[in-house]
């Protein structure tokens, strides 16, 4: 046996054990995670749920509100609900990149209910309002937007 074979030698007394759970939790090691640590790793896991009262469409989103921190120079007019790409991979922690994005919602301007932006939910003229909402404010908007939410409705019925 050489010097350095000699070193690393186990000697049969060292296998055995005498009681297998104390050695096993004597050998675990837990590493502490740090707060800011676990608050990185939490970044791309959507927590904010989205719940369309129009069309019950149901997505877990990553922020909700007008500036979205991963997309770089976006500002909203009203406080939207925003879904990282899940297609895209992220970029690198080190780099401020802007990330693509999907903003599938927001609040009605009216009863506050949560609509998608699809056109069967909802309606753009100044805020995002709910069709049912809409079609209660439409006396109060000029003929084009009345003119275009009615071709919205007229598109949504078979």
């Amino acid at each position: 046996m050489t010097q350095d074979s000699a070193e690393y030698a186990i000697e049969d007394d060292d296998l055995c054990l005498d009681n297998e759970a104390s050695e096993i939790q004597r050998l675990q090691l837990t590493a502490p995670v740090e707060p800011q640590a676990q608050e990185d790793l939490d970044e791309r896991v959507a927590t904010i749920e989205f719940h369309c009262s129009g069309c019950n469409m149901h997505e877990m989103v990553h922020y909700y509100g007008r500036t979205p921190p991963f997309a770089l120079g976006i500002k909203f007019r009203e406080d939207s609900y925003v879904l990282r790409d899940p297609f895209q991979a992220p970029p690198p922690r080190w780099q401020s990149k802007p990330e693509f994005y999907v903003a599938l919602g927001v609040k009605c301007a009216n009863c506050n209910k949560v609509v998608c932006k699809d056109t069967l939910c909802s309606f753009y003229y100044t805020k995002t309002f709910c069709l049912e909402c809409g079609k209660v404010e439409l006396k109060n908007w000029p003929v084009e937007a009345q003119s275009r939410f009615r071709k919205q409705l007229t598109a949504k019925t078979p």
